[in-house]
């Protein structure tokens, strides 16, 4: 059997959304989601928890993103000569596999026979966006895209145009492989039986997580308690305690090293990047740490 258009489509954050397995939710069900956990994923398909609304902020960068699709779409077409684009979305569902599911694609990709998948994506940076300098897709994209290309059946390289709002756009390309779709597959299985089982997954140190929870828990039964083990109560007073000093620290080396950087806009070690510096509202610079740099090379090549 083939993919299917689905021309009724479920409103997203729907009771009819909230039963299928979209490319969007995806990096969450594998655990990889930079945005959301595995923990608040499972709780909005479960019908537990509704999903968070859009806010008019939310909604206006979603309009931007539509708009930002037409430059896009236009800027893959010189890229890709001898190749046609939809004119917009399309939606697609593939019955065969064993779970409600369904993906909107914001271009279908043609020649002659031949299919693609070319996503667009909108970002402050392609930085921000979670290209480290490598050039690669970040995993969660990655997943989202390869998910696409499992519904449609379109196997050949997808394409994901990211539109930053500083600097020029750029393609990045997701390959077929057919060993990580079946495990993908395999993990969304596993997935929906926890639904079906009603199991949810275990908390994690996230933020996505530990709001969900406070979300779960909107009431107050005043004078209740409830008696803890001794021994996590203690490791979440060393914590909090911890933070505290971390926090003071953490101070510290930043005023440093905005100190040591004055007008730059980066610092770094050699080819490793440390920090960049970026303008904020006004005249007010914030600092952002390049998390993905190892300091274990900077130690092994310069200490």
């Amino acid at each position: 059997m083939t993919a299917r258009i689905v021309t009724t489509k479920a409103e997203p954050g729907s009771p009819e959304w909230l039963q299928l397995v979209t490319a969007s939710k995806v990096p969450a069900i594998l655990g990889i989601s930079r945005f959301k956990s595995q923990f608040e994923l499972w709780h909005e398909m479960a019908g537990t928890l509704p999903p968070a609304p859009i806010d008019d902020a939310k909604q206006e960068m979603f309009d931007y993103g539509h708009a930002a699709e037409l430059a896009a779409a236009e800027f893959w077409k010189y890229r890709n000569p001898g190749w046609r684009l939809s004119r917009g979305e399309v939606q697609y569902t593939r019955d065969e596999l064993p779970f409600p599911n369904a993906v909107t694609i914001d271009r279908r990709g043609s020649r002659g026979r031949s299919r693609r998948v070319v996503e667009v994506k909108t970002a402050k940076s392609l930085e921000e966006w979670g290209d480290d300098g490598s050039g690669e897709t970040p995993q969660d994209y990655a997943a989202q895209v390869l998910f696409q290309q499992i519904v449609t059946g379109w196997h050949d390289t997808a394409d994901l145009v990211v539109w930053p709002d500083y600097g020029r756009p750029r393609v990045y390309s997701v390959e077929y492989d057919e060993g990580i779709a079946a495990a993908i597959i395999g993990r969304i299985v596993a997935w929906c039986d926890s639904l079906a089982a009603g199991t949810p997954p275990e908390l994690d140190d996230t933020v996505s997580c530990y709001e969900t929870v406070r979300r779960l828990h909107p009431d107050i039964d005043r004078d209740a308690a409830v008696e803890l083990d001794p021994e996590f109560a203690v490791e979440y007073l060393r914590a909090v305690a911890a933070e505290k000093r971390a926090t003071t620290e953490l101070r510290g080396f930043k005023t440093r090293l905005l100190d040591r950087m004055g007008r730059a806009q980066y610092a770094r070690v050699g080819e490793h990047k440390i920090a960049g510096r970026r303008n904020g509202k006004g005249d007010s610079v914030s600092l952002y740490a390049a998390t993905k740099t190892n300091p274990t090379e900077i130690e092994e090549l310069y200490l």
